[in-house]
């Protein structure tokens, strides 16, 4: 696939991924009109050990979704909100540890509705991990020879000088300065 088109569908995947969050965000703003109100509420009340009121407590993740959403459907800050959304997705699976009750029934694959509500992340959550980008790091030798190919590293920051960065296209255009 061209990286035009995967651009698109990477793309397509993070509006998909927005307009979920912006729903889903905007129904938290209304009392008792989201169907996961509750067990957000009694989730957020064991990860803050009951520190935060459970009023505010869901119009703060109301904000997070939302603004989630906004962020992932206009492409800003994407690469953040990636992150952010991923954290958020990995938070979601906690009730299967605070309320097993809640989610299992009486077999040990047998979910409730709430648990099949959560194990439905596992797909936004692997759509995130597909579209997230990792900031690239390029890596040339330019001592001795040229290497046979350039090396990129994802993850880092690039630890080239401003000397080295034109020693490096130089050398890849095989246009060395001369003095």
């Amino acid at each position: 696939m061209d990286a035009t088109k995967l651009k698109t569908n990477h793309k397509w995947i993070s509006i998909a991924i927005g307009v979920v969050y912006l729903w889903f965000g905007a129904l938290k703003f209304v009392p008792n009109l989201s169907p996961a109100e509750g067990l957000a509420k009694n989730t957020i009340h064991h990860l803050t050990f009951g520190l935060l009121a459970d009023e505010v407590s869901i119009i703060l993740l109301a904000i997070w979704e939302v603004g989630l959403g906004i962020l992932l459907i206009s492409q800003l800050f994407k690469r953040t909100a990636v992150i952010i959304a991923i954290v958020h997705m990995v938070l979601t699976f906690t009730p299967f540890l605070f309320f097993p009750d809640e989610v299992f029934t009486s077999g040990p694959f047998a979910l409730t509705l709430v648990g099949q509500y959560i194990v439905k992340n596992i797909v936004i959550l692997a759509a995130l991990l597909s579209i997230y980008e990792g900031k690239k790091v390029k890596v040339v030798h330019v001592q001795g020879e040229k290497p046979d190919k350039e090396v990129v590293y994802g993850g880092g920051i690039s630890l080239q000088t401003p000397l080295q960065k034109t020693w490096s296209s130089a050398a890849k255009n095989d246009r060395l300065p001369v003095d």
